[in-house]
């Protein structure tokens, strides 16, 4: 009788612990999906500023700051300097990613390469 109560014990253990492991998992992959738009305003930036230029980039960390806790950073061979029309800025984005629910499990950091075109004359 003691056997099946402790095997019942486990059995919860483990489920809880799997439950816990697929909600941070889902956590993650909305962290992800953040990436999208943080490059969307990178290549806005590029598009309205002329390229990655001073202001480009404060208003790039601001943005980031405010609306994604500081995850992401710019990173570019362009940057803080403005480019002619037309011309493309290629730039990573570094962006760092917590374990929502696991804090003893090491932040994911990933690059995503992306570029932008200059739309000023």
């Amino acid at each position: 009788m003691l056997e099946g109560a402790v095997m019942e014990f486990w059995k919860w253990i483990i489920a809880i612990f799997l439950f816990m492991t697929f909600v941070s998992f889902a956590l993650l992959c909305i962290d992800l999906g953040n990436i999208n738009s943080f490059k969307q305003q990178v290549n806005y930036q590029i598009e309205r500023q002329g390229g990655l230029t001073e202001t480009a980039v404060a208003n790039l960390n601001e943005y980031s700051n405010k609306y994604y806790h500081g995850d992401f950073a710019i990173e570019s061979e362009q940057l803080n300097k403005k480019v002619s029309y037309g011309d493309a800025v290629d730039y990573t984005v570094k962006g760092t990613f917590d374990i929502k629910i696991f804090p003893l499990i090491p932040d994911v950091h990933l690059n995503f390469n992306g570029t932008g075109v200059s739309q000023v004359r």
